[in-house]
């Protein structure tokens, strides 16, 4: 647990459960929060609270008739690999990482393109879109290490620092060792 000065945090604040969603469950969270001097939030009154959990706000839509209309930010689903996936052996996978803080969000393909192409019905400017080739199947001991390399990979080229704590360092996840 860190030590953080009185004036650098904001404590016993209370969200009724429209601002908030629970990093590691994706559910819209109701209860106390504080809230730390570089913007990060996290459940509990204070750091002192136990078990706390980081917060992503959601993002709501500008207010303003002649700004642009933009999607509201959803809570993140997982994507499973389809069964063609796991005949290929791989698949990619489709992030979004805010701008201006790393809050990384798993998209569909669809959403990606959306941001690629920078159409109005999402919130473009604020997010950056990137892909992440994965592969599934093969010696459990490759498919790991060859994640892990093309993560740290794409951490570099896209400049996509903390992908791979987001990712909780799991790089066999939907693994099948036999489709």
């Amino acid at each position: 647990m860190a030590y953080y000065p009185k004036n650098k945090i904001k404590t016993n604040l209370y969200t009724s459960g429209n601002e908030f969603i629970v990093s590691n469950t994706n559910g819209k969270y109701i209860g106390y929060y504080y809230k730390l001097y570089n913007g990060e939030f996290f459940t509990g009154n204070t750091p002192n609270s136990l078990n706390s959990l980081k917060l992503i706000p959601i993002i709501e839509p500008a207010s303003d008739e002649n700004s642009e209309t933009v999607v509201l930010f959803r809570p993140q689903f997982l994507f499973s690999p389809t069964p063609q996936d796991y005949k290929n052996g791989e698949f990619i996978r489709y992030f979004i990482i805010k701008r201006n803080e790393p809050i990384f969000i798993e998209i569909t393909k669809s959403e990606y393109d959306k941001y690629k192409n920078q159409e109005t019905s999402v919130y473009w400017r604020l997010f950056k879109p990137f892909s992440l080739f994965w592969v599934l199947t093969g010696d459990i001991n490759q498919v790991a290490q060859t994640n892990k390399n093309i993560t740290e990979l794409i951490e570099v080229k896209e400049n996509v620092l903390g992908l791979s704590l987001y990712l909780k360092e799991n790089y066999t996840q939907y693994y099948k060792a036999n489709p």
